[in-house]
């Protein structure tokens, strides 16, 4: 018997197939990475109405609050939180196997990885890392494998330890302890199971080119002068053990000749190349390198810095080339993607969790160097923004990031996107102001108590912007204080909380030394609605490569977060919604599969929405853009408006010929829903605040905030996730909302 929650059922056309057209023209499958439940078993129970205690949670319900849970000492129930959990869309463990994975694990062990115990007795206590406290209420069975905390009533075995502090999945945590444990776990499904021994295969060799590259830079002659540039840097033997940096030879095909495994787990694994004469060659060469690893601590890559001074080297052609760029990150292979990725968090996130709050730097050794004062939680994006995805991981552990890169860098879009996250996601935002010139990595060696003291008294993000204003303003004549207070509201408008914009206006009145009323109405002409995350961000334009800058335009820390329109669009055409553009794609490859999932109804721009019905219509790419482009040719200004919006649907679907995504149908369903209970929750609370009755709509926003929470919330199992998707679909095909 497998962890399980139900098996598959072929999902129902309804009447969603009615407003998109036939949709039988693609026949492929596309395998999905996420949990499918029976589609048309889902929208039976969705139409029964949102808010009823039939498995959809409605208002009436805390998110992960409707799955009964079992004992902790035995296998899930069927229906159990923990029995959904098992199935995620990555396959099934046997019952057999999760059991030995819970036999084998010590949780005392497993916890003091994250909380200091002392033993009281039969039992273990420590301070609890599920809530701040000061004096220990936190409880390990080591004979029973249970824990409890008297402070928050937190409970359950190792397997719940670890999906509650690391926010992985039931199927994550006990792959996390078996790795631990050494046991080898079997799934139901053979194809998944292929691709899981795939992924450890790979996990396994960067960890050897791990080992061997650390043990180059311990021991080996030609490594002595990475170990001066490192002692140059600050950094000590204990900090090179801890943090397994190595040191990668010159030579063009050292590390292949050393592992010795085949050109398919060689190129898949980013530790190197086939070259031209058919052999393998090594990635790093000459390099300082900084292992990369996974959350829960497995290898998945290297960061390379080259060492200053290094010359022109020859390749295995013969070849001379320059000594490249600086920093080398890794390129993508099916265990790193550096959106998702994020630097030292395997070993930050115990404290992330105790501190309840994370700070987000620039580079490797920033991350070091918070460390070595004392800051360990600190962690690192890999040559790349900040993207949703890393604050979605973040905000497993913490509701509270700080920013320790050049937040001067910032332009007014990507302050939007800092916004919207901290309304979106219930973060509180802030920035840790470092001393002129300085960077973390330098400061924690001249000064430690000062990166401490600036991580400790780090401010919120509107109000470091502001104050950057303030700071470079001429307060002392009335042109300057009205030049400041102008910058100063553009600013406050791409805040989306009214209640902060009105807060902070009273300090700009203040401070300009203006009538808050005046002020007042000149915000209100400025402030518009900031654009929903998408969950993806655009490529940045830096260099991978390139040294750290400190401009908006080049600072990798931030170009991926501008979002500068282009030069020119045609007409009808509206800037195009990441999520939006994504459902086009998976659309795209097979049509039939994502109606599945998808209508037309959620899409909220119109050429969007135009060209979705006919790219169902006609089933492929060719026929939809050749039927909305059939005016191409005349006078834009002789067209009707059902000809400009063809020919703008068509532009959008030129746009995703030419783009690819790795986005599943399953993936697009819920952004989409994300998206729109986003809006229209907005879109009500500004109706109630506008309304006589104040009370008025106040049952559908608390349906649709009740959809939202679960929608948004990652820790949840899919399966409910969808279900609340299809309750909002259910509810959109059988109201106007599309029509307004």
């Amino acid at each position: 018997m497998a962890h399980r929650r139900g098996a598959r059922r072929r999902p129902l056309r309804d009447t969603r197939r009615r407003r998109c057209g036939s949709a039988r023209a693609g026949r492929g499958r596309r395998r999905s990475r996420g949990a499918t439940v029976a589609r048309g078993d889902r929208l039976r129970r969705a139409r029964r109405g949102p808010g009823v205690d039939r498995g959809v949670r409605g208002p009436r319900h805390r998110p992960g609050v409707l799955l009964a849970v079992s004992g902790p000492g035995g296998p899930p129930r069927r229906g159990s939180r923990r029995a959904a959990a098992a199935w995620n869309g990555c396959g099934v463990i046997h019952d057999d196997d999760v059991r030995a994975v819970r036999t084998a694990a010590n949780i005392v062990g497993v916890v003091s990885e994250y909380v200091q115990l002392r033993r009281v007795g039969r039992r273990w206590v420590g301070l609890c890392p599920f809530h701040p406290e000061k004096s220990p209420s936190f409880s390990v069975n080591e004979q029973d494998g249970l824990y409890y905390c008297f402070g928050c009533q937190a409970k359950g075995d190792v397997i719940t330890f670890v999906r509650e502090l690391e926010g992985v999945d039931f199927t994550g945590a006990v792959e996390r302890l078996a790795g631990r444990a050494g046991v080898t776990l079997r799934y139901t499904d053979q194809v998944e199971g292929e691709s899981r021994k795939r992924r450890s295969q790979l996990s396994d060799l960067v960890d050897r080119a791990a080992t061997w590259y650390h043990e180059r830079l311990l021991t080996a002659p030609e490594a002595g002068q990475a170990r001066a540039y490192l002692r140059s840097r600050g950094l000590d033997k204990d900090e090179v053990l801890r943090f397994r940096i190595g040191w990668a030879p010159e030579g063009w095909d050292e590390l292949a000749r050393q592992l010795r495994v085949g050109d398919d787990l060689w190129r898949d694994s980013g530790l190197g190349t086939i070259n031209r004469r058919g052999r393998q060659q090594d990635f790093f060469r000459g390099r300082v390198v900084f292992p990369i690893f996974d959350p829960q601590g497995a290898a998945i890559g290297f960061g390379g810095r080259l060492l200053p001074g290094s010359g022109d080297r020859e390749d295995a052609g013969g070849r001379v080339s320059a000594p490249g760029a600086k920093y080398v990150n890794p390129t993508a292979t099916p265990l790193y993607d550096k959106s998702r990725v994020l630097y030292g968090l395997n070993w930050a996130k115990a404290d992330i969790v105790r501190a309840q709050e994370a700070v987000v730097c620039e580079g490797y050794t920033d991350v070091i160097g918070f460390f070595a004062a004392g800051v360990e939680r600190a962690v690192a994006t890999c040559g790349t923004a900040l993207t949703e995805d890393h604050v979605r991981l973040l905000t497993r552990f913490a509701k509270r990031l700080l920013l320790a890169f050049d937040a001067d860098g910032a332009g007014q879009a990507a302050a939007e996107r800092f916004h919207q996250w901290e309304r979106t996601y219930d973060l509180d935002v802030r920035v840790v102001v470092l001393p002129e010139g300085s960077d973390p990595d330098t400061l924690a060696r001249s000064d430690p108590e000062a990166l401490r003291r600036a991580v400790a008294e780090a401010v919120p993000f509107l109000k470091f912007r502001l104050g950057r204003i303030w700071s470079a303003a001429d307060l002392s004549s009335v042109e300057g204080r009205a030049r400041a207070a102008g910058a100063a509201l553009e600013v406050l408008a791409a805040h989306p909380d009214p209640i902060v914009r009105e807060q902070y206006l009273f300090e700009i009145a203040a401070r300009a030394r203006v009538d808050a009323d005046v002020l007042r109405s000149q915000l209100a002409g400025r402030s518009r609605p900031t654009a929903a995350p998408s969950g993806r961000s655009r490529p940045d334009r830096s260099d991978p490569g390139a040294a750290p800058s400190h401009g908006p335009d080049d600072d990798p820390a931030w170009a991926s977060l501008e979002r500068r329109p282009p030069a020119s669009r045609p007409r009808g055409v509206a800037p195009i919604s990441a999520v939006e553009l994504d459902a086009l794609r998976v659309t795209a490859e097979d049509p039939a599969a994502a109606t599945e999932w998808l209508d037309a109804v959620l899409f909220t721009a119109g050429p969007n929405r135009r060209a979705f019905e006919v790219l169902v219509e006609h089933g492929a790419l060719g026929p939809a853009i050749e039927r909305l482009a059939g005016g191409e040719g005349d006078d834009p200004a002789d067209g009707t408006a059902e000809e400009h919006a063809d020919a703008a649907a068509a532009e959008v679907l030129h746009r995703v010929a030419v783009e690819q995504s790795d986005a599943t149908v399953e993936e697009v369903f819920l952004r989409l829903c994300q998206e729109i209970t986003r809006r229209l929750l907005a879109e009500r609370r500004d109706a109630a605040r506008a309304a006589v009755d104040p009370l008025a709509g106040a049952a559908e926003v608390q349906t649709l905030s009740g959809w939202r929470a679960t929608l948004i919330d990652d820790t949840l199992p899919l399966e409910a996730r969808q279900e609340a998707g299809t309750a909002l679909l259910t509810w959109l095909l059988s109201s106007d909302e599309p029509d307004r």
